[in-house]
């Protein structure tokens, strides 16, 4: 590591730690079809299914693998205090279901330190008259939760589904609980096929690179503080379920009901991409909402790097906003009309998509919120003018002006296949407000490229040699985002040349070390709170940004 003298806002100190795991780790197997809970767990002599193990109550140690063999798992309850991570996951080659999924229950029925890895949780509701679930539930006493590459899903196929079958089938997909302290991590994860998709109720949790495809309800929310929502896609309403039974919404937040929980503070949503339809030609159509933030309190929000294409008004609203940040944002409504409901009479051409800031219902009203450097296809909209101040925003206007800004948006009836990025000569390019804009664009690209920060979420590079984020894969994880203590780095690809820097927010370089493990560990105890800084991570043509909140 090699430290260089810089004007910081706090010293840095920083222990590296290797994440090796138990020299002691045992693999253990679990086979419903031929396996007995009378046997040792081993290769040969496999425990039955994963519920059953768990009704048993076995134990664990830090380090400790259980693979899943082919049949039905069951409804499993997790259960268990581990001192590090114990792994369930399928044996390779085999196919294993779990029906439903249910981590800790109680103070006195607890879990910590477990990872879910390419596990199938699926089932449908109705089946023997079973009202719907959540196919995913961690519940508020457990810590140190893992769910990683997992499907969740009520049914693989639904192309023959019918009005009836969306409204009765669906389970909802994965909820956590609320609690502060529970270090989740939801990453990489399919969720499709579901009522609900993600509902984040928990606290200090990072949900990143999830995929949300098909849902009834809300495709996700997020109803806790301290979250990092980052690249996640949700996206195909089906509009199945009538206005009195839900406004639906791609991403909502809500304060909930319960005391304590009246404000929902320094939460991150980045990197997203929120879609209401991907094909128009499709049945069960109908509007969603954007980022429906309604009646919080909201407290200290980043909301930038947003991709948003609902088909309604709402684009990005939040109703009872406090010091909240709304930068470089792509909110567009890219639906001609919004088809008449026989089932739901919906009025039609709802929209176009707008920003705004309004005052909660019962409560503090809106102030100190900036909405900065943002391409929006209605306009900003502050209700009062004391809630906050509009910074370079633009107003992209109807359908017909999509093309004089964006490099493709010619099939209307596609949306996802919009290619979003600036058009050569457009009048968003380095017309925005570079102080307080976020370093790196949806792509992980440097702001600015030109002479100002772009619009929007996609900073216009007009050199081929600017070197380019693989949005489609993360290579390497930071979390928790805002930080306290411990920053942890994850990399799924340690390779001679993983480069790590950390930069100051005038872009000093305040250290840069070589990654050589799969997990580092980062002491950031003696910085000062509420300080910015962001980091990156090189490794050849590879590259990714963080903005890191102390």
């Amino acid at each position: 590591m090699h430290l260089k003298p810089a004007l910081f806002c706090c010293l840095l100190t920083f222990v590296l730690v290797s994440g090796a795991s138990s020299l002691f780790a045992t693999n253990y197997y679990a086979d419903p079809v031929l396996g007995s809970m009378s046997n040792n767990g081993s290769f040969l002599a496999p425990w039955g299914s994963l519920s059953s193990i768990f009704a048993a109550n076995k134990t664990f140690a830090a380090g400790d693998s259980i693979f899943l063999r082919s049949g039905e798992h069951g409804y499993t309850v997790i259960r268990g205090l581990n001192t590090g991570y114990v792994v369930i996951l399928p044996q390779p080659g085999e196919t294993p279901v779990i029906s439903r999924l249910r981590v800790s229950s109680t103070a006195t029925i607890s879990a910590s330190y477990w990872k879910l890895y390419q596990l199938l949780i699926q089932s449908e509701a109705g089946i023997n008259g079973a009202a719907p679930y959540q196919l995913l539930e961690i519940y508020p006493f457990a810590t140190y939760i893992t769910v990683s590459n997992c499907t969740i899903q009520s049914a693989a196929n639904t192309s023959n589904w019918s009005r009836q079958d969306w409204r009765t089938r669906c389970n909802s997909g994965l909820q956590t609980r609320a609690r502060l302290d529970t270090h989740y991590l939801i990453e990489n994860n399919l969720i499709r096929n579901v009522s609900f998709g993600m509902t984040i109720s928990s606290s200090h949790t990072v949900v990143r690179n999830n995929k949300v495809q098909q849902f009834t309800g809300d495709g996700s929310r997020v109803l806790g503080s301290h979250i990092l929502f980052e690249r996640n896609t949700v996206q195909d309403l089906m509009k199945v379920m009538t206005n009195i039974e839900n406004h639906d919404d791609l991403f909502q937040a809500f304060v909930g009901p319960g005391p304590g929980q009246d404000t929902l503070r320094n939460d991150t949503i980045r990197f997203n991409r929120f879609i209401c339809v991907t094909d128009t030609t499709r049945s069960f159509r109908g509007p969603a909402q954007g980022m429906g933030c309604f009646d919080g309190v909201f407290l200290n929000w980043i909301i930038e790097n947003n991709v948003v294409m609902p088909d309604h008004w709402h684009g990005i609203s939040l109703y009872g906003a406090i010091n909240c940040r709304v930068i470089n944002n792509t909110v567009l409504d890219p639906y001609p009309y919004t088809p008449k409901d026989s089932i739901d009479q919906n009025a039609t051409n709802i929209g176009p998509a707008w920003i705004t800031i309004n005052r909660k219902t019962n409560g503090p009203d809106s102030y100190g919120n900036i909405v900065q450097n943002n391409l929006v296809a209605n306009n900003v909209i502050f209700a009062t003018p004391g809630m906050g101040v509009g910074i370079t925003n633009k107003v992209v206007g109807g359908l017909a002006n999509y093309p004089n800004f964006f490099v493709d948006v010619s099939d209307f009836s596609r949306p996802d296949l919009f290619d979003l990025h600036l058009k050569p000569g457009c009048s968003a390019i380095d017309a925005g407000t570079t102080d307080g804009a976020p370093p790196l664009d949806f792509d992980g690209v440097f702001r600015p490229q030109g002479a100002g920060t772009d619009l929007g979420a996609f900073e216009y590079v007009a050199s081929t040699s600017t070197v380019n984020t693989n949005a489609e894969r993360i290579w390497v994880t930071v979390s928790p985002n805002p930080v306290q203590d411990q920053l942890y780095i994850r990399s799924f690809q340690v390779e001679p040349g993983n480069k790590f820097f950390l930069l100051n927010s005038c872009g000093q370089l305040i250290w840069e070390t070589e990654l050589k493990h799969d997990m580092e560990q980062l002491s950031m105890a003696t910085c000062t709170p509420g300080a910015y800084a962001w980091m990156y991570w090189q490794a050849g043509l590879k590259m990714q940004g963080w903005v890191i909140k102390l």
